[in-house]
């Protein structure tokens, strides 16, 4: 599946792009000779220069490094709320899709109503209940996972519904299986491509909800290094430069994931052509 999702002409490129920025954010902080947190005022508000390339911030903190640093605690958070939202929405549409009848009917109402509130309120009024003080790393984690895997719920949906079709599960059912056994020896090992695209799809909204949530002042606080807060720290201090490289870095990651989403969906249904 993932030599053909490759194929386009744009996927390849994404793929490269997104390793790249991934392996720039997880090793960077690692080998830098400068700490993303150390505050040096005398060497605040630099330009690009051989010891800064990117320059510094107000505080006189390399930006090539915060930005890194502020990437992994991104995709920390993103990381952590995609887990969850996939093991929400896998496990709610598969048991709708395995219940048919009046109880999947009944759930995929339930999602559809949820679906109509934008996820960015649901995330905000999480946080707002949790509190200010416990505005951090995890308390975005679960604002951000609330609102998200009903998505992910109605494409697993559809594609058990699919699977639930197909001779081999005939068969089995034929034989005698129980639902049980047929979702632990067909259905699970058959749904791997379809969280992936899940995860693809998702992860760039969870990945820019979360610079939404730094932006509105309600992400983690102080001293932790987000995308989204070092964009806010541009906005506030009139720093173009630092919310143009965080804003920057946001974008083409949401947009590499989601060619890359695109891609292996297109690998997944045969009836589709290769992406362009």
């Amino acid at each position: 599946m993932i030599p053909r999702a490759l194929r386009g002409r744009a996927t390849a490129p994404a793929a490269v792009v997104l390793v790249l920025l991934l392996a720039y954010v997880l090793l960077w902080p690692a080998v830098s000779p400068y700490d993303s947190q150390a505050i040096d005022l005398d060497g605040g508000r630099q330009g690009p220069s051989l010891a800064h390339p990117l320059g510094t911030d107000q505080f006189g903190r390399d930006l090539l490094t915060r930005l890194a640093a502020g990437g992994r605690t991104s995709l920390l958070i993103a990381g952590g709320a995609l887990a969850v939202i996939l093991l929400l929405g896998w496990a709610y549409g598969m048991a709708a899709a395995l219940a048919g009848g009046r109880v999947d009917a009944t759930m995929m109402r339930a999602v559809d109503g949820l679906l109509a509130i934008p996820r960015l309120p649901i995330a905000i009024i999480v946080l707002v209940l949790l509190g200010f003080q416990a505005q951090n790393v995890w308390a975005t984690v679960l604002a951000l996972s609330v609102g998200g895997w009903m998505l992910t719920a109605r494409l697993v949906r559809g594609h058990v519904l699919t699977v639930k079709t197909r001779d081999y599960v005939r068969a089995s059912r034929a034989a005698g299986a129980r639902w049980g056994y047929v979702a632990r020896r067909h259905v699970v090992p058959n749904s791997a491509g379809v969280v992936l695209v899940a995860a693809l799809l998702e992860l760039p909204a969870v990945v820019v909800g979360e610079a939404f949530l730094s932006l509105l002042g309600v992400g983690p606080q102080a001293p932790i290094a987000t995308w989204g807060s070092i964009a806010y720290e541009g906005w506030r201090f009139s720093r173009t430069r630092e919310m143009a490289l965080a804003t920057a870095a946001i974008a083409l990651f949401a947009v590499c994931a989601n060619v890359l989403a695109d891609a292996f969906g297109d690998a997944l249904d045969p009836r589709r052509g290769p992406a362009a």
